[in-house]
């Protein structure tokens, strides 16, 4: 399992550097921000700091997506399918890599933003002002505005979201390349199946009672997203070790 995590992690090597660089560049922006007291340039920075983590996070996932549909669509991977290996430990090490991924992603930012508070609280005044700087800065030029709660609750919600749409985007493409291989628009019909499943996962987790608790209500969205992950990864699994041909 290992070695076929550490296959799955090369593939995707470059477009976390780009990441990376393209961090540093918000990073810097932030800096100048801090030092030369460019309010619009710090407020910027940070922006593009949380852009960074958000999209950062649904690109790695997306092009897990992407390798998977090219080692089930193409000779390139050929050799992974003969290895030793079940369906289920060749897909679980790609789910797992791309959590892995994420995780480290989430500690490396969680890491920069501590620093970031830190150079902020020297400089500014403090983490209160820092978010307040940001959100008159939105409001007045996007109309947003927003709460540190509702911040991180949106953050998990869309961590979470991830972790489905990805495990459904397997589905879907294991379904074109195996149930629906050779069939005329079998990548449209793995498609509608893709958003037939959304929507049905949509109204199960509409189903989580909101609770006077948000942070209750956030802690069962978190579970049920993860229990309809788990299925459709055994459901995935299954159709690869009995449907798929490469």
């Amino acid at each position: 399992m290992l070695k076929l995590m550490k296959y799955e992690l090369r593939k995707t090597a470059f477009s976390k550097l780009v990441l990376l660089v393209i961090t540093a560049v918000a990073e810097i922006a932030f800096l100048i921000g801090v030092f030369w007291k460019k309010d619009n340039i710090l407020a910027m920075g940070i922006i593009f700091l949380v852009m960074c983590t958000i999209f950062g996070v649904i690109y790695i996932g997306i092009e897990s997506v992407n390798v998977l549909h090219r080692d089930l669509n193409t000779k390139q991977s050929y050799m992974l399918f003969l290895t030793p290996k079940s369906s289920y430990q060749i897909l679980g090490a790609k789910i797992l890599e791309n959590g892995i991924s994420i995780i480290m992603a989430g500690a490396f930012f969680a890491a920069l933003a501590a620093i970031d508070v830190t150079v902020a609280t020297l400089y500014i005044g403090g983490l209160k002002e820092m978010i307040n700087l940001v959100s008159s800065f939105m409001e007045v030029n996007w109309s947003v505005t927003f709460t540190p709660a509702e911040a991180a609750f949106y953050f998990f919600g869309l961590l979470a979201s991830w972790i489905v749409f990805i495990v459904n985007a397997d589905l879907s493409v294991i379904l074109s390349a195996s149930v629906l291989a050779g069939k005329k628009g079998s990548g449209i019909a793995g498609f509608l199946i893709f958003l037939v499943i959304s929507s049905v996962i949509g109204k199960l987790l509409d189903l989580i009672p909101v609770l006077n608790s948000m942070e209750l209500t956030f802690v069962l969205y978190i579970a049920a997203s993860f229990a309809i992950a788990a299925v459709l990864y055994v459901i995935s699994g299954w159709i690869m070790e009995k449907k798929l041909s490469v």
